[in-house]
């Protein structure tokens, strides 16, 4: 069973806070009732996604901030995480069965909620990012969720860790 809010919870507990300004914490989760901020609604149409962003989070993606935002996009009870790229471009990172659950993280802040888990009796996974990117993770289904991280040694997005509750 997908523990509600434990994306924002663990994050609170890795040190995590709002997006903000250079050196601070990057992550952010948004509900629909929270809106979507117009740059990621115009990144959206550009690339072509017609269907509803329903989460977003801003992070470092790519080489010269080339991709800023990872989102969440469908209907009600599925859909696909994707990072939106400033030209257009989209890279899809994994469909999702149920309601999005999307965060970022800086390298540090996945370090402390991957030490965070490690004492969990409840949630079993890890994080083990391996470069100056972040760490975008979102639950798949009700129980799993997964981390991706963009690498520069390869171009592209690999999966770096994940966790079940």
């Amino acid at each position: 069973m997908r523990t509600a809010g434990f994306l924002a919870a663990a994050a609170v507990a890795a040190g995590a806070g709002v997006t903000g300004a250079a050196g601070e914490t990057r992550w952010s989760i948004t509900l629909p009732a929270q809106g979507v901020p117009r740059v990621v609604s115009e990144l959206a149409a550009r690339a072509g996604l017609r269907v509803p962003v329903m989460s977003w989070c801003r992070g470092d993606f790519g080489p010269a901030g080339a991709s800023p935002f990872a989102v969440a996009v469908g209907s009600p009870g599925a859909g696909r995480y994707f990072v939106l790229m400033h030209d257009g471009a989209t890279v899809e990172l994994a469909e999702f069965e149920g309601s999005p659950s999307l965060a970022c993280y800086t390298p540090a802040e996945a370090r402390k909620l991957d030490a965070a888990m490690s004492q969990s009796e409840t949630i079993e996974g890890r994080i083990t990012p391996r470069w100056s990117t972040t760490v975008a993770c979102g639950f798949v289904d009700d129980t799993t969720a997964v981390c991706w991280q963009y690498s520069p040694v390869d171009g592209g997005f690999v999966k770096v860790g994940g966790w079940i509750t």
